[in-house]
């Protein structure tokens, strides 16, 4: 008997472990898989641009099935990413009209290295004239500087300690300034940016982020994938940039995509070495194309068309697709033309789109006469229906009398 309840201990001491190996395993594996899929993000990124819109959404769907929220974070992030390098993403020298003027949003203004004795750089300089500018035209938001001490031969300076210092000389309000001043680059910046303003400034959740021209890019992605992953890490809703501005020094495009990727590698915790590069793009092989309505004149045709590639992946190109020689004014089915392209691959369909035939609407006029004409009785050309009628109504006359003298 005791060798039996030894036996059962044992086996339950050995269940448990298993149970909880197996626990502690897999959300490891989950994790690998996560950063792994993620690195491949980065790297067709970065080699490829928007040549990799579609590898981009197929490894999202992939990271998806892994991890979902993870997932929506790293779609929001790729594409801002593709939206920061496009070309009429910079505002030069000033921001849009039409921001929130209240306390929900903050101009953060970044640093630059300053000068070995401490002084400014003309540099830094314009990026304050151009956020102050935009601090004026909306009175009620807050204004960040940040930046550590960079002066080689002053360490007693900090780039945030000077920025707003000048921007109090030049009337920004004290209340109204929020000064950020250990942070050595962009990634650090970023990061002291969002711990501030969460932790101190409970208002704020839109940024306007003021840099030089050539830095907006960079330094808007790498803040919105800052606030990204901080909404995600502490499930909250995330800081969002709504504009920017760049200081002008016509070096507009100067860094490259490749920068941008080791700092969004830094701010992920993911090793620039682990991204894979030169990956296979996928190879466009056919299209479907699908007509979900039938075509009412002067309206667009309604289609849905799927991509497939040779990996198996198919997605959703209808806005990416060239349809030709079709009228929507025409009234008749017709034979159009459909053309997608990727990568130097092509592929040209033909599709019949069908036409709903218009229904054929009475004429009112035509249909209030024939009613008319049915209620009407029918004429003979002559008086004969109205002769016998007299006739029969004096008969009839005739015998009510006779009935009459009789009784």
């Amino acid at each position: 008997m005791k060798r039996y309840k030894k036996l059962f201990a044992l086996f339950t001491a050995f269940s448990l472990l298993f149970s909880t190996f197996l626990i502690t395993l897999t959300p490891v594996h989950a994790e690998e898989n996560a950063d792994v899929l993620i690195s491949q993000l980065v790297g067709f990124y970065a080699d490829y641009m928007e040549d990799a819109v579609t590898d981009i959404e197929r490894v999202l769907v992939q990271l998806k099935s892994v991890d979902k929220k993870k997932g929506d974070a790293w779609e929001k992030i790729m594409h801002y990413w593709l939206e920061v390098n496009s070309p009429d993403f910079t505002h030069v020298g000033e921001a849009p009209q039409g921001l929130p003027n209240d306390n929900s949003m903050s101009v953060v203004i970044l640093g630059f290295a300053l000068n070995d004795d401490g002084t400014m750089k003309e540099e830094l300089v314009g990026r304050l004239e151009t956020g102050l500018a935009i601090a004026k035209d909306y009175p009620q938001s807050y204004v960040v500087v940040t930046g550590g001490g960079t002066a080689k031969n002053n360490p007693n300076v900090t780039e945030g300690g000077l920025m707003g210092d000048w921007l109090l000389e030049h009337g920004l309000d004290a209340s109204r300034l929020i000064v950020e001043n250990r942070a050595q680059d962009t990634v650090g910046n970023a990061k002291n940016t969002y711990e501030v303003l969460k932790t101190k400034y409970k208002t704020v959740n839109k940024v306007v982020l003021v840099t030089s021209d050539y830095h907006v890019p960079r330094g808007c992605i790498l803040y919105y994938t800052k606030f990204v992953l901080e909404g995600l890490e502490n499930n909250s809703e995330p800081l969002s940039i709504i504009s920017n501005a760049g200081y002008k020094t016509g070096s507009l495009g100067y860094e490259s995509v490749e920068l941008q990727a080791r700092g969004i590698c830094q701010m992920a915790g993911i090793n620039m070495q682990s991204v894979p590069r030169k990956q296979k793009l996928s190879v466009l092989t056919k299209l479907e194309i699908k007509q979900n309505r039938e075509h009412v004149k002067g309206e667009e045709a309604d289609l849905t068309i799927t991509a497939y590639y040779d990996n198996g992946f198919s997605r959703d190109v209808t806005k990416e697709a060239v349809l030709t020689g079709f009228d929507k004014n025409k009234e008749e089915d017709q034979t159009i033309t459909i053309t997608h392209s990727e990568n130097n691959h092509t592929i040209t369909e033909e599709f019949k789109v069908v036409t709903k035939k218009a229904e054929v609407v009475p004429d009112k006029k035509q249909e209030t006469k024939k009613e008319e004409k049915e209620k009407t009785p029918a004429k003979t050309g002559d008086n004969t229906q109205l002769i016998m009628f007299a006739v029969l109504f004096l008969v009839s006359g005739i015998y009510l009398l006779k009935r009459m003298k009789k009784s």
